[in-house]
C-alpha cells in the first residue's frame, strides 16, 4: 500500500464522462488507494446505465437536484442532503428524470474509480458541449469497464 500524505488539492481534473462532468477531488493516487472523491452534475435526462462494480462500494450525498436511484431491488428518488451506499457487487442506476441538472458528491472505495473516469471520459477543456454520447463511445467505455472491474448490464437510455 501507498504511503498516505495531507493533500491540499487546489486545480482538481475535470472530465466528461457519458455526457456527466466530473471533477476528481481527491485521486486514488493522492489517497494512498484508500478512496476517490468526485463531484458530478447530471444533466436533465442523463442515465448511467445499471452497473455493477466488483471493486468498489460507491457512497454518494446529493447536493442539489433528484437522482432516480435503483441500487439491486430497491428503488428510491435522492433529493438534496440524502445519500445512499451501494455495495460493490449489487448493480445499480442513476437516472435524472427531472428539468434541472442533479450535483452530487462521491465517495468509491477503494479507489480506482478514478483512473476509470480518466481514461474513459474527455479532459472537460477537449469536450463540445450539447453532443450526444454515440454507440462507439458506448462501446469504448462498456470495453474500458471489464478492466477496471465494472459490468455494463443496460447501457444508458435502455429499460
Amino acid at each position: 500500500m501507498q504511503s498516505i500524505k495531507a493533500i491540499h488539492e487546489s486545480h482538481p481534473p475535470k472530465y466528461v464522462f457519458l455526457g456527466v462532468p466530473l471533477t476528481i477531488h481527491l485521486s486514488g493516487e493522492q489517497t494512498g488507494g484508500q478512496f476517490t472523491l468526485i463531484e458530478g452534475t447530471m444533466p436533465a435526462d442523463g442515465d448511467g446505465g445499471l452497473h455493477v462494480h466488483m471493486r468498489d462500494h460507491e457512497t454518494m450525498y446529493l447536493l442539489d437536484g433528484e437522482l432516480e436511484v435503483v441500487i439491486g431491488g430497491q428503488s428510491f428518488t435522492l433529493r438534496p442532503g440524502e445519500s445512499y451506499f451501494a455495495p460493490r457487487g449489487v448493480p445499480h442506476r442513476l437516472r435524472n428524470r427531472g428539468r434541472a441538472p442533479a450535483h452530487s458528491l462521491a465517495i468509491h472505495t477503494p479507489a480506482g474509480f478514478d483512473s476509470f473516469v480518466r481514461e474513459a471520459g474527455t479532459p472537460l477543456n477537449e469536450w463540445i458541449s450539447g453532443i450526444a454520447t454515440s454507440d462507439e463511445q458506448l462501446r469504448h467505455v462498456a470495453g474500458l469497464a471489464e478492466a477496471f472491474g465494472i459490468r455494463l448490464l443496460k447501457p444508458p437510455g435502455q429499460e
